[in-house]
């Protein structure tokens, strides 16, 4: 037996190895912990992503729509699921991924009388044969564009379409608007008539000046 043996000083280290590992393990297993969230912060995650990417799909689906009406149409169907294709050597290769936004879709398009119905094949929307295309808007004039349902509008700021609103009602900005010469809520005509399809979808009210 030699010296150290002895001592016990290689138990001592074997001792200090073990704790050293279970430390490190400890750690690992404390950040992994710090990486789980809960089911209800998952779907609040998810739900705030939808709502950032809302006006994007809206604006597909009325342009779908538009493009329906052209071809003497009145239904559209949004797929449940989305494909897209890519290259991978020399090879096309398809990826298909659950379409997430199909529920809260529906819901928008009701507010605009839409006749929606969400089935497993997809989401159904359908609208009357004599559907205008869009309201009469005079370019020279201003408009509130207000989205139903909420106290959002619709506003270009600078070159980008955003939504705002302050608690007040359509008639509650629309009578700010006129009696006190308030810009805030308004839009101007011609920058609707250059909008997309989903903004020239909303029921404008014009402002008196």
């Amino acid at each position: 037996m030699n010296l150290a043996d002895e001592l016990g000083i290689t138990d001592i280290k074997n001792d200090v190895q073990s704790i050293k590992k279970q430390l490190t393990d400890l750690e690992a297993s404390s950040n992994w912990q710090d990486n789980i969230i809960t089911a209800e912060e998952a779907t609040a995650q998810l739900e705030a992503k939808i709502q950032a990417e809302m006006p994007k799909e809206l604006g597909e689906v009325f342009e779908k729509i538009r493009k329906a009406i052209d071809d003497k149409k009145n239904s559209i169907k949004i797929p449940p699921y989305n494909i897209q294709y890519e290259r991978h050597d020399n090879a096309r290769v398809s990826a298909i991924s659950y379409n997430p936004y199909l529920e809260d879709l529906e819901q928008e398009l009701k507010k605009y009388n839409y006749a929606t119905h969400l089935t497993d094949y997809g989401l159904v929307v359908a609208w009357p044969r004599n559907k205008a295309n869009v309201p009469v808007i005079d370019p020279d004039k201003k408009y509130i564009l207000p989205m139903e349902g909420s106290d959002r509008f619709a506003k270009k700021d600078l070159d980008k379409w955003i939504f705002i609103g302050d608690g007040r009602t359509a008639e509650e900005a629309f009578h700010s608007t006129c009696l006190y010469h308030n810009d805030t809520f308004t839009v101007q005509g011609r920058d609707i008539l250059d909008g997309p399809d989903w903004v020239k979808a909303i029921k404008p009210i014009e402002v008196e000046e």
